[in-house]
């Protein structure tokens, strides 16, 4: 294991609480394992853990580790690997960041993973490389893999007006035949913060793509 990596699993396991761990991994429908550390404290192990890392780290260096942070089995490493990368400089982001988050989005994937990769890494790098991202989406809309799908729905998710309503109404269309639960709710999720600012479209792409359920309910929370 890499001694960065065991750094941060040893810090993690000294505030660790099994009790804890049972009812965390219950919550997340035993898809996961839990040293039992709640986000407080866990933060406050991750800057501790980052206060030691080297000031200056190679980029690819940096990557194996938060790969190497994913291939271990306690969900809160890779808690602290998110934590990690939403704090390295948004402006620096290469070509091939996009292919590293990929993996990150594909392995371990469930909602607490996806949500602020996407939301926060992909929605950046989408930002600082439009024109890259735009051909790195079109494969991820034709795969099979629904998180990669979710990812599309949510990642404009804080761009507030910004958002570039076509292209979120597209890949509504492109996936709402799928009625698994975290695609429904992404796409109500994407079209209820769209109504904060612009209801009049929101009610309109509803009836238009003849949404129905989850996704419904969702997209109309705040409109009634």
């Amino acid at each position: 294991m890499n001694a960065y990596v065991r750094d941060l699993e040893d810090l993690l396991e000294r505030v660790g609480d099994t009790h804890r761990a049972a009812q965390m991994a219950a919550y997340m429908k035993h898809n996961f394992e839990f040293i039992g550390v709640m986000a407080q404290p866990r933060r406050a192990q991750f800057l501790q853990w980052k206060s030691m890392l080297p000031k200056e780290i190679d980029r690819t260096q940096a990557w194996q580790i938060v790969h190497e942070c994913w291939e271990r089995a306690p969900r809160e490493i890779q808690y602290c690997a998110i934590d990690w990368l939403l704090k390295w400089p948004k402006k620096t982001s290469q070509h091939y960041d996009i292919h590293e988050l990929e993996k990150l989005l594909v392995n371990k994937s469930w909602w607490d993973s996806i949500d602020p990769i996407a939301t926060h890494l992909i929605a950046n790098f989408a930002i600082q490389h439009p024109k890259y991202f735009k051909d790195v989406a079109k494969e991820w809309e034709l795969s099979t893999n629904f998180w990669l799908h979710r990812t599309l729905l949510i990642h404009q998710l804080k761009f507030k007006k910004q958002t570039n309503l076509e292209l979120l109404q597209y890949y509504i269309r492109t996936f709402k035949w799928n009625k698994e639960f975290f695609i429904q709710k992404a796409i109500g999720w994407s079209l209820r913060e769209v109504s904060k600012w612009n209801a009049d479209w929101v009610c309109t792409v509803v009836e238009q793509e003849a949404l129905t359920g989850l996704a419904r309910r969702e997209a109309l929370k705040y409109i009634g």
